[in-house]
């Protein structure tokens, strides 16, 4: 919190109930959701910087998207991935494994995924429209979206503590997921 030109930092709580260590200020969470705040800035820094239209199909950046519906592949514009609105599903899951080559992999394999509804009609949340989004970020910045990340966000904002690789969090006081039935305390996540 900033008050009267101060920061005052607080926390609680611990990383892991197992090991009991606590949580600090330079702590780190896994962010879930976040990465996609993350993803809608660096397609904003594309459209400020005249690369990209928010307005431009998908398929006019990413040849290699797709649907199943050839007409909703050619209309589902950037604009309605960014707003949750291109009809894409949210139910697709896809382990594309690790490597530079792993957005690629899951746009690829998301052609085949049939559409919740119609583009444009809905607001229905989801991730994969912001994976397919993360691959435009790497084909018009020629980097990984972690790269891309890292390069036009998280270094120029002096973000030293923001990550996207598990390994990455090796170098910090990380917190353990953890699970559990309401009423009890929670346990440390299996994975």
């Amino acid at each position: 919190m900033l008050s009267g030109g101060s920061i005052h930092e607080l926390v609680s709580g611990v990383l892991h109930r197992g090991t009991g260590v606590e949580v600090t200020t330079d702590s780190v969470f896994l962010a879930g959701s976040l990465a996609k705040a993350y993803t809608a800035t660096l397609v904003m820094r594309l459209v400020d910087s005249g690369a990209l239209d928010l307005d431009a199909p998908v398929v006019s950046v990413l040849a290699e998207f797709a649907t199943p519906d050839p007409q909703a592949t050619k209309t589902i514009t950037i604009r309605q991935l960014l707003s949750h609105t291109g009809g894409v599903t949210n139910d697709f899951n896809y382990d594309g494994g690790r490597g530079d080559d792993c957005l690629a992999k899951y746009v690829q394999a998301a052609r085949e995924v049939a559409l919740d509804c119609p583009p444009g009609t809905a607001i229905s949340y989801g991730s994969l429209g912001y994976v397919v989004l993360g691959r435009v970020i790497e084909v018009l910045t020629g980097k990984t979206w972690d790269q891309a990340l890292k390069d036009l966000l998280f270094t120029p904002l002096g973000l030293e503590h923001s990550i996207t690789l598990p390994e990455e969090a090796l170098r910090f006081r990380v917190a353990m997921g953890h699970q559990g039935e309401p009423g009890q305390d929670p346990d440390p996540a299996p994975v």
